[in-house]
């Protein structure tokens, strides 16, 4: 994994760097490389500078910024101690990449010292999945098609026939779906059930949700993106369902049979995430007395670093509910979504599907 702290250069450009954290707020003035003369009238030169003026007081700190191969001694600790004294700071603070010789931490502590480390984001503190993960995206499709009306039965009293024949059927699957009277479901002695329309809708749900259990792993090879179309039968027998009869003029008509096709369409693509891609770089701040933590980051869009709250330890969360990298995630489309395979798809013929419907959908 690439870092982002070799995004900063090297010292000089550490010291901006760390100048930049301060600018969170315009109460806080800030300045870079100043030359201070103290009690002793030595010549002090200070990193980075930051004056809080308040009505009642001014809070002084000075910084130290050291960008080294080698962890920051007790010494560096000490001669930044001696300056906070010198020119009455009101605290002292060190930036590092590095980290602190033994023993410098509790020096620190004991001079009033906050010292700090820039690092790179640990992957756990990403949260799960990490910094860089891959997911998995089936997406399925139904359509039907083909509808076979199989022993249909009318049923009209008093010796009435139907004026027109064959009923009408017309199905249309919308967005804003409209169910027509004349396809409401009814039992024999007219409760009212589903519509005709809903019951269709419905039924293609359930079957495109057993279709996620045959496809519930990664399509193979997992890096291309993959089409697949299958074609079934589905035997719709409604002979025992209690809501199986439909008005029509004077009569009813009685479904017992419907057979159609059902296409679907299952598709499968790799989608890859970098929480890390919109930045310049993404780095924590680490303080070593009070192990506070925090993000520090620059989006691509502008020029602005953002310093973060305090970063809070994550909630362990059960284990089967966090997504990992390549999981697979299944969803499928609304009823009035259309699709057409494409061309070079060969659409495979699955065993037909019988439902026996015996229940109020």
């Amino acid at each position: 994994m690439n870092s982002f702290i070799n995004k900063i250069i090297d010292w000089k450009d550490f010291e901006v760097f760390v100048a930049n954290i301060y600018k969170y707020s315009d109460e806080l003035v800030v300045e870079h490389d100043v030359t201070l003369v103290g009690k002793s009238n030595a010549k002090r030169q200070i990193d980075v500078i930051v004056t809080q003026t308040t009505k009642l007081h001014k809070y002084v700190t000075i910084i130290e910024c050291k960008k080294w191969k080698e962890p920051v001694t007790r010494q560096v600790i000490d001669v930044l101690y001696a300056s906070v004294e010198d020119l009455n700071a009101n605290k002292g603070v060190i930036f590092t990449t590095k980290g602190y010789e033994e023993g410098a931490i509790e020096y620190a502590k004991s001079k009033n010292i906050d010292i700090f480390i820039v690092r790179d984001i640990r992957e756990s503190e990403y949260g799960a999945p990490g910094r860089k993960f891959s997911l998995y995206l089936q997406m399925f499709s139904g359509k039907l098609s083909n509808f076979n009306f199989q022993n249909t039965k009318f049923y009209f009293p008093h010796g009435f026939k139907p004026i027109n024949q064959p009923p009408p059927f017309a199905i249309n699957f919308e967005k804003e779906q409209k169910f027509p009277e004349n396809l409401q479901l009814y039992s024999i002695n007219k409760l009212k059930g589903s519509n005709f329309v809903e019951l269709l809708i419905n039924i293609r749900l359930a079957i495109l949700k057993r279709s996620y259990k045959v496809f519930n792993k990664i399509i193979e090879p997992e890096h291309e993106k993959h089409e697949i179309g299958l074609n079934t039968k589905v035997i719709l027998n409604l002979s025992e369902y209690k809501f199986r009869y439909l008005e029509y003029e004077k009569g009813l008509i009685e479904l017992d049979k419907i057979e159609f096709d059902f296409i679907q369409q299952v598709t499968q693509e790799r989608i890859d995430f970098d929480r890390t891609a919109h930045v310049d770089f993404a780095l924590v701040v680490e303080n070593y007395i009070s192990s506070q933590r925090n993000f520090i980051s620059k989006s691509k869009e502008n020029d602005q670093i953002i310093l973060s709250e305090p970063i809070e330890d994550k909630v362990e969360l059960d284990d089967s509910k966090i997504v990992k990298n390549k999981s697979l995630i299944q969803i499928s489309t609304e009823h009035y979504v259309s699709f057409e395979l494409n061309k070079e798809v060969s659409i495979k013929r699955t065993s037909d599907l019988i439902l026996r419907l015996k229940e109020k959908i």
